[in-house]
C-alpha cells in the first residue's frame, strides 16, 4: 500500500476483516452486481474486490478468472487514495499504472480502469466495484453515475452481512445465556449436581412405566459423617472440599442414569433402581465403603471421608415427603447405630 494515506491502515485493514467477507465463497448477489456493471459499462471485465494487507481478493469477478492477485501489480490499491473513484482512461499514459505489469504486457494489457470506492459506515476504503477493459475508453456521465449505485448496492450488502453477523452473535450469546440460567436453575453451584428443586421436579415425573420391568426405585439419602467436625478443624474452604469430593465419588459409583442431588448442607439424595432389598443394601454399602477408602488429600493434609445411607422404596403413588421420610428414617437409624446401611421397613 502506499504510505500517503489518509487514514490508519492497521485501522483499515482491522475494519475489513471485521466484515468477515474475506476468502467468503462466491454469492449471486455480488455476481449480479458486477454482471450488471459489465453490461452498463459494456466491458469484458468486472470486479468486486478487497484490498488485503499484501493482496487484493476478489469477491466477484467477470473476465478474469482469478480470485486474487499480489498486492503489487493491483491497479485497486491506487483509488483507495481517491474520494470517490478513479477513472483511468489510458492506463500506459498514467503515471500510477504505466508501469504495472498488467498494463505494459502485449497479450491481454488492462488499457481502462474505472472503479467506485467500497466504504466503510465510517468512511474507510475497503475495495472498489471496477470495470477494466483492453483498450482505452471513457464512460458516460450516466455510466458513472450507474456505476456509483452499483457501488451503493454492494455498501448495503456488506452492513447487511456485518448486522446479520452480530444479531447471530447477539443470539449465540441469548442461547448461551438462557442453557447458562436453565443450567444454574438446576444445578448446586458447589458440587455441580442436580440442587433440590431439580431432584423434586423428577421425583414428580417418576413412574413405573419409565424404569426396567420387574425392577423397583429406590431412594437412597446419604449424610456424611462428622461434617461439622472437619469444618471445624480444617475450615469451610476444606468443608466445601470434601463436599465436591464426596459428589465426585457417589458420581462414579451410580450410573449415569441416576439421578444425584445436594440435597443441603452434607447430605446427598439419589433416585435409582434396584432389584431387590439385598441389592439395595449392596449399591449402599458399595458407596460407602468407596468414600471411605478414598480419602481426600490435600497437600499433606489428609481427610478420611466417611457417610451414613438411608435406604428406602420409592412410591410414585405415595406423597413426595412420605417418601423422603421414610429413607430419613433409614438414615436416622444408621446414624444412630454409628453409622452404615439401612433400609426403611414399614412397622
Amino acid at each position: 500500500m502506499p504510505t500517503s494515506t489518509s487514514f490508519n491502515e492497521e485501522h483499515r485493514l482491522k475494519t475489513l476483516r471485521a466484515y468477515d467477507i474475506l476468502d467468503t465463497q462466491a454469492e449471486a448477489a455480488y455476481n449480479d452486481l458486477i454482471n450488471c456493471a459489465a453490461y452498463i459499462c459494456n466491458t469484458p471485465i468486472a470486479v468486486i474486490n478487497f484490498i488485503d494487507a499484501d493482496r487484493q481478493w476478489f469477491k466477484a469477478e467477470r473476465g478474469l478468472g482469478i480470485k486474487e492477485t499480489p498486492l503489487d501489480v493491483s491497479i485497486c490499491r491506487h483509488a483507495l487514495l481517491e474520494e470517490d473513484l478513479m477513472i483511468i482512461e489510458d492506463t500506459r499514459t498514467d503515471l500510477r499504472t504505466n508501469g504495472n505489469p498488467l498494463v505494459a504486457g502485449e497479450n491481454n494489457a488492462l488499457r481502462f480502469y474505472a472503479g467506485a470506492l467500497i466504504k466503510s459506515n465510517d468512511g474507510l476504503p475497503l475495495g472498489t466495484l471496477c470495470v477494466l477493459d483492453y483498450e482505452p475508453r471513457t464512460l458516460s456521465t450516466e455510466q458513472v453515475d450507474l456505476l456509483k449505485a452499483l457501488r451503493q448496492q454492494t455498501m448495503l450488502l456488506l452492513e447487511y452481512r456485518r448486522v446479520h453477523k452480530a444479531q447471530n452473535k447477539l443470539l449465540n450469546e441469548l442461547h448461551h445465556a438462557r442453557g447458562e440460567m436453565q443450567r444454574l436453575a438446576h444445578e448446586d453451584p458447589l458440587t455441580g449436581l442436580l440442587n433440590r428443586r431439580a431432584f423434586e421436579a423428577q421425583l414428580v415425573q417418576a413412574s413405573p412405566a419409565k424404569h426396567k420391568q420387574a425392577r423397583g426405585m429406590l431412594l437412597m439419602l446419604v449424610d456424611l459423617d462428622n461434617f461439622k467436625h472437619i469444618n471445624d478443624a480444617y475450615g469451610h474452604q476444606v468443608g466445601d472440599l470434601v463436599l465436591n469430593h464426596a459428589a465426585h465419588v457417589m458420581k462414579k459409583i451410580l450410573r449415569t442414569e441416576d439421578a444425584l442431588c445436594r440435597w443441603g448442607g452434607d447430605e446427598f439424595i439419589a433416585l435409582l433402581e434396584a432389584g431387590s432389598s439385598e441389592q439395595a443394601i449392596k449399591i449402599g454399602r458399595r458407596l460407602r465403603e468407596a468414600l471411605s477408602q478414598t480419602p481426600l488429600s490435600r497437600g499433606d493434609q489428609t481427610v478420611q471421608v466417611s457417610a451414613s445411607v438411608g435406604l428406602a422404596w420409592f412410591h410414585p403413588q405415595c406423597s413426595l415427603d412420605d417418601n423422603i421420610t421414610h429413607a430419613d428414617k433409614a438414615l436416622y437409624m444408621a446414624k444412630r447405630e454409628g453409622g452404615g446401611v439401612k433400609l426403611f421397613t414399614a412397622a
